[in-house]
C-alpha cells in the first residue's frame, strides 16, 4: 500500500468533505432529480483530472 503526506489541515479539510457528503447522503441526496447529472459532472471532472475513481 502507497502512502501519501499531506498537512493537517488538508486532512481536515477532507473529513469535513467527507461528513458532508455522508449528511447529504443520509438526507436523500441520492433520491434527487439531478443526482445523476451530478455524478456524471464527477466523473468528467476527476477524468480530466487523472483521478482515480472507485468503482
Amino acid at each position: 500500500m502507497e502512502t501519501v503526506t499531506i498537512t493537517k489541515e488538508e486532512h481536515q479539510r477532507l473529513l469535513r468533505a467527507e461528513v458532508w457528503v455522508d449528511a447529504l447522503e443520509a438526507a436523500g441526496v441520492d433520491n434527487w432529480e439531478g443526482c445523476a447529472e451530478a455524478a456524471q459532472i464527477y466523473r468528467e471532472f476527476c477524468e480530466e483530472e487523472g483521478l482515480l475513481l472507485d468503482e
